[in-house]
């Protein structure tokens, strides 16, 4: 009998989802928007330490192959090993919050990035304890209440630094105590250690040959690539567009938390049961693709003009691309993934992630310093279209394939 099978284990895995929406929803601003928007303000730091910031999540996500491959060798059960990097990362934020600016961004990056390297163990306990055909609208439930976590802290965070700025410490303070709480509730989620795979060998790097031998997964990772890229290049240049005077804005970081969190969220929470349906029933190809174009259009929205009514659209677009984007980026795995696989097709595909949300954000902020912020934003956009045409073919293969699969069930 399958863990999820037992409606007792499915209700205990659904309430700590959804205790672990409330911290991680308070910390997600900091990830995103505050962490940036502190040294820009405060430390007033140059273009490449804030790229070097906003790139905090990369590391994790880099460092992913390495924690599936050591939670293989240390045999205990996954979510203890999650416990493990809330603690590092408790103590990177502590770090952050005592200054100077050196502390600061090593602190920062150890904290956000022990964030981030969880992905791969936490997706494995989503496939274990929850019914295979409902992942997708109970993770979107959970993810729903940590994006409204997220919109009030955002506010309510901008707010703090934009009247108490020199009380900055404030918030990575914060930060380290939502990690640490983490750790409490992410030791109590039911896992088990992660299983040796018969024929594969246990090694820290990724399985690249899995991109020679499964063509869906070759395909979806290089549009993930160039969808990724940038957006990734653009999410740090938003506070920069927004608060360097520059460009024409000069946003208060109240504002500027307004703009870059508390509206993408609270239109990412109520279209997010949407995309949670979405999922579960309907072409993950047909699905990506739309949401890749949405990005696009936000974009072309955000960045090319300083009126409010189009800094607000932008922000709705990039709420909703971002509902579904959650989903797909964090279960995408669990209808590719053979059994067991799960965590190596995911530490394949956090991986790629890594690798381009450290590239990104730095190449955003060093171009800036030559060529036009909104020729920029036109580049990523081009390349989140050039992403939907890579999943074009495949989608067309999948709808037939869904197509032949009704007619022949059809009485």
């Amino acid at each position: 009998m399958r863990p999820s099978d037992d409606p007792r284990l499915v209700r205990r895995a659904q309430r700590l989802e959804y205790g672990r929406a409330l911290p991680l929803g308070v910390l997600l601003p900091m990830e995103t928007t505050l962490f940036v928007a502190i040294a820009l303000r405060h430390f007033d730091a140059p273009g490449l330490v804030k790229g070097l910031v906003a790139a905090s999540a990369g590391v994790g996500l880099l460092a992913t192959p390495f924690v599936t491959s050591w939670a293989r060798r240390w045999q205990r059960p996954v979510m203890v090993l999650v416990g493990v990097l809330c603690a590092i990362g408790s103590a990177g934020l502590l770090l952050a919050s005592v200054g100077p600016l050196a502390t600061f961004v090593i602190g920062a990056i150890i904290g956000i990035a022990s964030i981030n390297a969880l992905y791969t163990l936490v997706t494995v306990t989503y496939e274990r304890n929850l019914p295979p055909a409902e992942i997708g609208r109970r993770v979107g439930r959970a993810m729903s209440l940590k994006v409204l976590v997220q919109a009030g802290a955002g506010l309510a965070m901008g707010w703090f630094l934009t009247v108490r700025l020199d009380l900055w410490w404030c918030v990575p303070l914060l930060g380290a105590l939502m990690l640490a709480i983490l750790v409490v509730l992410h030791v109590r989620i039911p896992s088990d250690p992660l299983p040796s795979v018969p024929g594969v060998r246990n090694r820290p790097w990724p399985h690249f040959h899995l991109l020679r031998d499964d063509r869906r997964l070759r395909l979806t990772l290089v549009a993930w690539m160039l969808m990724g890229f940038g957006n990734l290049m653009l999410l740090p240049l938003r506070i920069e567009y927004l608060g360097n005077p520059r460009y024409g804005i000069d946003a208060s970081t109240t504002l500027i938390a307004v703009l870059t969190v508390v509206i993408p969220s609270i239109v990412r929470l109520s279209t997010m049961p949407m995309f949670g349906w979405v999922f579960d029933r309907l072409s993950f190809f047909s699905s990506r693709i739309l949401v890749n174009f949405l990005f696009a259009l936000y974009v072309a929205a955000f960045f090319t003009g300083t009126s409010m009514t189009g800094l607000v659209i932008g922000a709705m677009l990039l709420g909703v691309g971002s509902a579904g984007g959650d989903l797909t980026w964090n279960l995408w795995v669990t209808k590719f993934a053979p059994a067991g696989r799960v965590a190596d097709y995911m530490g394949l595909h956090t991986f790629f992630t890594g690798t381009r949300a450290i590239a990104a954000p730095i190449i955003g902020f060093a171009i800036i310093d030559t060529t036009p912020l909104s020729t920029v934003a036109l580049m990523a956009a081009g390349l989140m279209v050039a992403a939907s045409f890579v999943l074009v073919p495949e989608m067309r293969v999948e709808r037939r394939a869904r197509a032949e699969a009704a007619a022949v069930t059809a009485p």
